[in-house]
């Protein structure tokens, strides 16, 4: 039986940044915000539940964090499937076969 992908499941929240955009996820100990970090293959991150997207805005904005944000910068708004597909469409990652050497 094939597995079903949660990503097509409807539902599901998004972080947006008042000015960088809306929340792709965290790699290399950067912050990857679309569009402004220009690395729109990742697509965006989404949450299955608001406490689980509200963590996300209370780690950003806390004191442990290195650079905190201001909490009022941050929405947490309905996932956008439509934009995430877009994204992944017309950016699509290259497959590590295909990287020349």
């Amino acid at each position: 039986m094939p597995r079903k992908l949660l990503i097509h499941e409807p539902g599901g929240f998004q972080v947006r940044h008042r000015t960088l955009g809306i929340y792709q996820g965290s790699a290399i100990n950067l912050v990857f915000w679309h569009p402004s970090s220009g690395m729109p293959e990742h697509g965006i991150c989404r949450f299955s539940t608001k406490d689980k997207a509200q963590a996300l805005i209370d780690a950003f904005s806390s004191s442990a964090c290195t650079e905190p944000m201001d909490q009022h910068d941050l929405t947490i708004e309905p996932y956008d499937g439509a934009e995430h597909d877009r994204l992944i469409t017309e950016y699509p990652l290259p497959s590590a076969w295909e990287m020349p050497i």
